[in-house]
């Protein structure tokens, strides 16, 4: 944590910056950025024990603002833990080490928008739920809908690698980016190339994409954007086993078609959180999927072809208004009764793997969760595949514990058990440890056994750009 004597200098130089209206004293910073959604943040807050302990919060209007920040916290060797919309579950967003919580909201403008080009330049501070809106007034779409949308951030998406419920088609964050403006760990301001298709060099935008704060602070990204769908057409069917079910999908993604939305469920989340959703009883693995696009008559052509290539899996069709039902009522999910509170235990194990190994996975994952929790814990585990790529698909392994050990010590300790088992597996089976929720500091322990060497690489890049390490320390296992 930060010395009286800097802490006085910190506070005195944020002002100066930013003025004193937008500086957060560290009281109201450690109760305002206490926690982001990790279970584990929520949990130790709730107990007194939180474990983002800001000295301060800033929030910043400008990418010079926050170049100057980034300066200020270099000469007086203070971290900056950037902050978003706080929606992470991983832990990536907790000011663990204490110093600076850099807060972006206030840097929210739609700086152009191209619609010839069908692009934009938006700060990353804007709230996806928001920028989505002020698209659709203009007849466009951004089509990143992450669960979260309502509190993402669009930097914290880019930082995260997030994905939305439309990427099986219009693909996951790092799909829609094109260029991005950030501040490097020694507060430099650095503008990317405004297309990524190029020969000159490296790819630099990408670098910062899933990078989670640790090589530079996003404040503002080039994005595509797309046409509003004239059509949107659902198709749900069900299926005798998971099997026949994963092999449809791998034959809908390798033919060329492309649902916005595909996502099948196990027969365990069909039956318990899908059908609760949708209010339809479910008792088969159960698959949803949505097309959307200009030409209505492609759209019907494409659900048509994607309901016979499941057909041909012995699939049974049910009422496409299931589909309409879920598409409406798609992030009930995330909220209470559907969502756990504590004090419960919950987490998802997302891993993502190609074809050739995706039903071991799933598989082996699911054991390994099972199998790490003693029965009289009541475990609920609700698995489904919800973004799907030419090549593979995921595994989102939602687990639930309806009321875990009283001591917070001991909760953790089974918490970390069960992603431990679940993670392991799924790499041995062959597996990489996470698809879209990023790392944080959840899956921080595993990153050496996902990269191997790679991580020296890593840590060198770490090291040259941010020599003095502060912007978020230790997080991806990385110069801590």
């Amino acid at each position: 944590m930060v010395a009286p004597t800097t802490q006085s200098q910190l506070i005195d130089g944020l002002k100066e910056i930013v003025g004193a209206q937008y500086v957060v004293s560290q009281a109201e910073a450690r109760r305002k950025y206490a926690s982001d959604q990790w279970w584990y943040a929520i949990a130790a807050a709730a107990a007194g024990e939180s474990i983002s302990q800001p000295d301060v919060a800033v929030s910043p209007a400008s990418a010079e603002e926050v170049a100057s920040i980034v300066r200020l916290a270099n000469r007086l060797n203070v971290p900056i833990t950037p902050w978003g919309g706080g929606s992470g579950v991983q832990g990536a967003a907790n000011a663990d080490r204490g110093g600076i919580v850099l807060d972006m909201k206030r840097m929210n403008r739609v700086r152009a928008v191209d619609e010839k080009s069908l692009t934009c330049l938006v700060e990353g501070g804007k709230i996806c739920r928001d920028f989505e809106t002020e698209l659709n007034e203009r007849g466009l779409s951004f089509t990143h809908y992450p669960a979260s949308t309502e509190w993402a951030t669009i930097g914290g998406s880019i930082a995260a690698r997030g994905s939305g419920v439309l990427s099986t088609k219009y693909g996951k964050i790092e799909d829609h980016v094109l260029g991005l403006e950030f501040v490097t760990p020694t507060g430099e301001l650095v503008h990317t190339p405004v297309v990524p298709r190029h020969a000159a060099g490296p790819e630099l935008t990408q670098l910062l994409v899933g990078a989670e704060g640790t090589l530079g602070i996003i404040t503002a990204a080039i994005v595509k954007l797309h046409l509003l769908p004239k059509r949107r057409v659902f198709g749900v069917v069900s299926f005798d086993n998971l099997s026949d079910g994963i092999e449809a999908g791998r034959r809908i993604m390798t033919s060329g078609l492309k649902p916005p939305v595909m996502r099948l469920y196990d027969v365990d989340a069909a039956s318990h959180s899908l059908a609760r959703a949708v209010e339809t009883p479910l008792n088969a693995p159960t698959l949803v999927m949505m097309f959307d696009g200009e030409f209505p008559d492609l759209v019907e052509l494409e659900a048509q072809k994607a309901l016979g290539i499941c057909q041909e899996m012995n699939a049974k069709l049910l009422p496409a208004s299931i589909g309409e039902m879920w598409w409406e009522r798609r992030y009930v999910f995330y909220y209470p009764p559907y969502a756990p509170e504590l004090p419960s235990i919950w987490g998802t194990v997302d891993v993502v793997a190609d074809f050739q190994h995706i039903e071991a996975v799933y598989n082996e994952t699911t054991r390994a969760i099972r199998e790490a929790v003693p029965a009289e814990y009541n475990l609920s585990l609700t698995t489904h595949f919800s973004h799907w790529y030419e090549w593979g698909s995921m595994v989102y392994a939602r687990m639930k514990i309806p009321t875990g050990p009283a001591d917070l010590k001991e909760a953790k300790k089974l918490h970390d058990d069960i992603f431990r088992a679940g993670i392991e597996a799924a790499y041995k089976a062959g597996a990489v440890i996470n698809d879209h929720h990023g790392v944080g500091m959840r899956l921080a322990p595993y990153m050496e056994l996902q990269y191997g060497e790679g991580m020296h690489a890593l840590s060198r890049i770490k090291k040259a750009l941010d020599p003095n390490n502060v912007l978020c320390p230790g997080k991806l296992a990385m110069s801590d």
